[in-house]
């Protein structure tokens, strides 16, 4: 439940990502949708699997902690900016949003190497950026007078602190 918990919140900045390209009118495609699914599965794939072979260990607790909390921050921080995206995206284009958005992702994710098969990590992540991604794309409307959604995230990544010290 935890491992869910963290792949949703660490896919929150996809609800931003998505509704800034609804509202910048970016046709997104069943390509630029599997693009970006099999990017992010390569990218946790291929760091989870480093991490595991040459055995680190430095997510410690302390050290997630403090990771949530300077993601907490950093949410605090991040102004709410408009992206100015083309009609449609090409495939790099794809590759670089799949890039910014899957890099707290993969952070969050070294926490379970250990403890949860690299799989079960990598489709928990994976889908859940793909979904909330989607979330947002589709759902815009709803999403588009939320101007708060930087401390909606930096409570969530605060609740994933405090709930980190304890289990």
């Amino acid at each position: 439940m935890f491992l869910l918990l963290n792949s949703i919140v660490a896919s929150l900045d996809g609800l931003i990502i998505g509704i800034g390209l609804q509202l910048s009118k970016v046709k997104l495609s069943k390509t630029n949708i599997l693009t970006i699914f099999l990017g992010n599965s390569l990218i946790y794939t291929f760091f989870l699997t480093i991490y595991y072979y040459f055995q680190f260990t430095f997510m410690t607790k302390t050290i997630s902690t403090l990771l949530y909390l300077f993601l907490a921050y950093r949410s605090l921080k991040e102004k709410e900016e408009q992206r100015k995206y083309k009609k449609t995206l090409h495939f790099l284009e794809c590759v670089l949003l799949t890039l910014s958005h899957s890099l707290d992702g993969t952070i969050i994710s070294f926490n379970f190497v250990y403890t949860e098969p690299i799989l079960k990590i990598v489709s928990y992540f994976s889908l859940a950026s793909i979904l909330i991604l989607l979330i947002g794309y589709y759902f815009a409307s709803i999403f588009k007078n939320n101007k708060k959604s930087n401390y909606i995230s930096a409570i969530l990544f605060l609740l994933l602190a405090i709930i980190n010290q304890f289990f």
